[in-house]
């Protein structure tokens, strides 16, 4: 069974299945290809800061007093996009997951000191021009509902304080917030609004930036960390496992996940968006660049540039030669790395050993595991599998929107532009910094804080918490590690 979405927000149960092959190549989109042959004419896009009515979008845009330092304004094509990526729930608020709004607005009046401020206590954004956080919207079709939108997750305020769209939140903890939210609702005399087995009890086992990677029918927290939404567009290997081939078939399975176009019984209970809608959103979700970070030190990183090639960092880390004559990173070549999970396995570069072509890895197993099957995720898959009800639900949407996915041995290679803002490291937020992803596992914190003071403890030693694996560099000399640390913080 492989994952099918890189960020999924999982209220509606999302299958885990093997899948066959079902797309052909994968392709590269830098301007998005328009879904299901549907054509989006000029009139489509916002115009005036009036409406896209062919995107679906209801009533005037709302005003964004917050700026975004990779924003785009309303005469750029991608704004309808934008918009969409901020404040578009799909129609899914009135699926089951959380309180109606006014309940929640009157939440943050009723214990301000926990839920104050739109609740930017638990890492949320506050929208001056909302009464609702960003990425946390009411409804277009049922306002007295509230739902995610992208943005819960993925816009964030880097270091330097610059709010940037598609950069992972990693002060949100949404999954305390769940779980707090929850006990309110249920102190008001409500039914819980965990609706599966393990949901609550795994609920505080994350902390900000992390999700659980699991549905809430399996029993062990599973981590992943918020990803980076940054040049979705260049990509062939999307999500943590690269198991989708282009940016249409992930967004369309993101939507998916939210509950659009999934039947409950013999058709959806919420349709799925028309072509022309998604074709705005991905024109704008596909383009999201990754922040530049401060300036670095110009001899050192261009030393960290030649140990990059010099420690093979590149033969899965692909590069190009840019404008500037500096390496930039060509993830249009990057693939998947095999995990060998095997007791004696190791770490292979690719070509090293004809059995791993692509290489080898040996990061937390327990994404793999949980997939195969077997009840203890720290014991070799049983093949059972962990198929949910809702697998040929999924299977017969993947067919009729001709999406590109494929099953996946192991870890997508990660695009690195960006990394000096997305720290924690590996899928799981398993390791707190780039000088500690080049120590050997043994040595890196078995313990550290993510998060706002005074912070949610991280314990490697815990299931799903794995900081194993990526050894590659260790062996560097310090000069090199830091001079390399150096590049990578500069792409």
């Amino acid at each position: 069974m492989k994952p099918l979405i890189s960020e999924p927000l999982r209220r509606t149960p999302v299958p885990l299945l093997l899948l066959a092959v079902l797309g052909t190549a994968a392709c590269t989109i830098t301007n998005p290809i328009v879904p299901d042959g549907a054509a989006v004419s000029p009139d489509s896009a916002i115009q005036d800061g009036g409406p896209a009515s062919a995107a679906g979008i209801s009533g005037p845009p709302p005003r964004q007093e917050l700026v975004f330092a990779n924003g785009v304004d309303k005469n750029d094509p991608r704004y309808a996009g934008q918009l969409m990526f901020l404040h578009e729930t799909w129609d899914t608020e009135g699926l089951a997951g959380w309180p109606p709004a006014d309940w929640m607005v009157r939440l943050q009046e009723r214990e301000p000191e926990v839920f104050g401020d739109q609740f930017s206590r638990f890492g949320f954004i506050p929208d001056p021009a909302d009464d609702l956080p960003v990425g946390f919207k009411r409804g277009k079709k049922d306002p007295a509902r509230a739902r995610e939108t992208c943005a819960i997750c993925h816009v964030a305020e880097l270091p330097d304080g610059r709010l940037w769209l598609g950069a992972p939140n990693r002060n949100l903890d949404l999954s305390r917030f769940n779980f707090e939210v929850d006990k309110r609702w249920v102190s008001d005399g409500n039914p819980t609004l965990f609706d599966s087995k393990y949901g609550k009890d795994k609920a505080l086992e994350f902390g900000p930036g992390r999700t659980d990677a699991s549905t809430g029918a399996y029993k062990y927290p599973v981590a992943a960390d918020f990803p980076p939404y940054f040049t979705l567009g260049e990509r062939t290997a999307l999500n943590y496992m690269g198991t989708g081939q282009e940016i249409r078939s992930e967004a369309y399975l993101s939507i998916f996940a939210f509950g659009a176009g999934d039947p409950s019984k013999s058709k959806p209970a919420i349709p799925f968006p028309p072509g022309e809608k998604t074709s705005l959103f991905l024109t704008f979700f596909a383009s999201m660049d990754a922040p530049k970070g401060p300036p670095g030190d110009g001899a050192l990183i261009a030393r960290g540039e030649t140990v990059f090639k010099e420690a093979k960092c590149i033969a899965c880390h692909n590069m190009k030669t840019g404008p500037d004559g500096r390496l930039t990173p060509d993830v249009n070549k990057d693939g998947v790395t095999a995990l060998d999970d095997k007791p004696d396995g190791k770490e292979r570069l690719p070509g090293e050993d004809p059995a791993f072509p692509r290489g080898s890895i040996r990061t937390s197993f327990i994404h793999y595991q949980m997939l195969q099957g077997g009840g203890d995720p720290e014991a070799p898959p049983d093949g059972s599998g962990n198929t949910d009800a809702g697998r040929g639900n999924l299977l017969k949407f993947i067919v009729e929107k001709k999406l590109k996915v494929r099953p996946t041995d192991g870890y997508r290679v990660n695009d690195l532009r960006g990394l000096w803002a997305t720290a924690p490291y590996l899928h799981n937020g398993s390791v707190p910094t780039l000088e500690d992803l080049l120590k050997p596992a043994a040595d890196r914190p078995k313990k550290f804080r993510i998060g706002p003071a005074p912070g949610f403890e991280v314990d490697t030693t815990r299931k799903g918490n794995s900081n194993q694996g990526h050894e590659w560099g260790v062996a560097l000399p310090a000069e090199d590690k830091r001079a390399l640390v150096e590049f990578l913080k500069s792409l």
